[in-house]
């Protein structure tokens, strides 16, 4: 089929016309139960603060652990059509290539959700901050600012290029990795990825500590304090921004090729 091995614009912009038709009750239903939800938590995280103690920090944590397990379970539902053998034939039938379907799932999944999620947060918790201090005029930090909380992480050093890039892939990991998840899992693939990415860690950590034990590596130690080719903390966080960039780079790959084998 001509269609597999193409990307078409128009054809990935109707499939998101379709999509967001089918779906728009669903999308507006979760963005106001979402906003509701999180204006009644913030009320009540303030007032066990007893609002005066409320600062921008807590605004950060609270947006930190909403996006991340929010982002988590709402990747972990990519290619729904997946979840059944009739929907998914449905989809992979669909007049559209393996490429557009896979960016349209990327892009609903990961990428709209890193730039709306922070958003809508923005929005609500300053409206809800103005609506409280209305009423409890001891609440003085009511105004939330990604800027502020930004410039207090990125002035602690060393934080570089590379140190940003880590951060930025870190981020985006706990995204990718239940993305792959539901593409390689029909049923309950959050669960399934998470126990196997710990049996990848902990098979990594049991080497580890093998490799350790068997080498005698606790005895070694370095002139130069020099482990392998990372001899500071600057080439360590280096390093680790290129091995996780490698990281996702492969993982959406494979979830990629699972997409176009599902389709052979």
């Amino acid at each position: 089929m001509e269609t597999n091995n193409s990307f078409s614009m128009q054809r990935f912009i109707l499939l998101c016309k379709q999509s967001l038709i089918i779906n728009k009750k669903l999308i507006g239903i979760s963005l106001v139960g979402f906003s509701g939800t999180l204006f009644i938590a913030l009320i009540f995280l303030q007032s066990v603060n007893h609002f005066n103690n409320w600062r921008n920090e807590n605004y950060m944590a609270t947006f930190a652990v909403a996006f991340f397990s929010l982002g988590l379970v709402y990747s972990s539902l990519s290619f729904p059509a997946f979840r059944s053998k009739e929907r998914s034939m449905t989809f992979l039938m669909l007049p559209t290539s393996s490429s557009e379907k896979y960016v349209f799932e990327l892009m609903s999944r990961i990428v709209l959700f890193m730039l709306l999620m922070p958003l809508l947060f923005w929005i609500v918790a300053n409206l809800e901050g103005a609506i409280v201090h209305s009423f409890v005029p001891e609440f003085a930090n009511f105004k939330f600012s990604f800027g502020e909380g930004w410039s207090k992480i990125t002035q602690k050093e060393p934080f570089d290029g590379w140190a940003k890039l880590a951060m930025v892939q870190g981020c985006l990991f706990v995204f990718i990795a239940p993305f792959v998840g539901a593409s390689h899992f029909s049923k309950s693939p959050l669960l399934k990825t998470l126990f196997s990415l710990s049996l990848i860690m902990a098979g990594y950590a049991l080497f580890t500590f093998l490799l350790v034990k068997g080498l005698n590596l606790e005895e070694y130690h370095p002139a130069n304090d020099r482990v392998l080719f990372i001899s500071n903390e600057h080439q360590a966080i280096a390093s680790l921004a290129i091995g996780t960039t490698v990281i996702n780079l492969c993982f959406l790959a494979i979830a990629f090729f699972r997409l176009k084998e599902k389709e052979a």
